[in-house]
């Protein structure tokens, strides 16, 4: 089995600031209970369910891959939208800069479907777009995936 996630990554902790994010994406999220990490970032969010991680620089969101297809863009801030499917060898990314999009892929099973904007410099160390997408993360939230512990704080938002 593989990792089956999806959802947004911005490069500014917006922990004390979540009214203001959500009123930024047009989102009405009501926070539901603290949860930790593994059980965030676990396979699949369901649809009305975003699980958030708040790392010391950046903000990692959990959202269902059917909001995932296209980017957020936020005008002060850089943002990665991704969904990533190992079981089903789909993979998506949508990378902003102050609101402007600058790199965006699709890859079902080996086949760039699409493949647009500036190569981003993590590309040139990355062995295939699974770990564009998870090095983009680290980029963008400044602490990579893997080194976040399982039993960090997350918390569960409904909307």
């Amino acid at each position: 089995m593989g990792f089956n996630i999806s959802g947004l990554a911005i490069n500014k902790n917006y922990e004390n600031d979540f009214s203001q994010l959500q009123k930024e994406l047009g989102w009405n999220l009501e926070k539901q209970s603290e949860i930790d990490f593994e059980t965030a970032s676990s396979n699949w969010t369901e649809d009305g369910i975003c699980d958030v991680y708040f790392s010391e620089k950046g903000t990692l969101m959990f959202i269902n891959i059917d909001k995932c297809s296209e980017s957020f863009p936020l005008k002060n801030d850089h943002t990665l939208t991704f969904a990533l499917s190992e079981t089903s060898m789909v993979f998506n990314l949508n990378y902003c800069e102050n609101g402007i999009e600058k790199r965006s892929i699709l890859e079902v099973e080996d086949n760039r479907i699409q493949d647009e904007g500036k190569i981003l410099a993590i590309e040139e160390s990355s062995e295939d777009t699974a770990d564009i997408i998870w090095n983009q993360i680290e980029v963008v939230i400044g602490k990579r995936f893997w080194d976040i512990e399982p039993d960090e704080k997350a918390v569960r938002n409904w909307s």
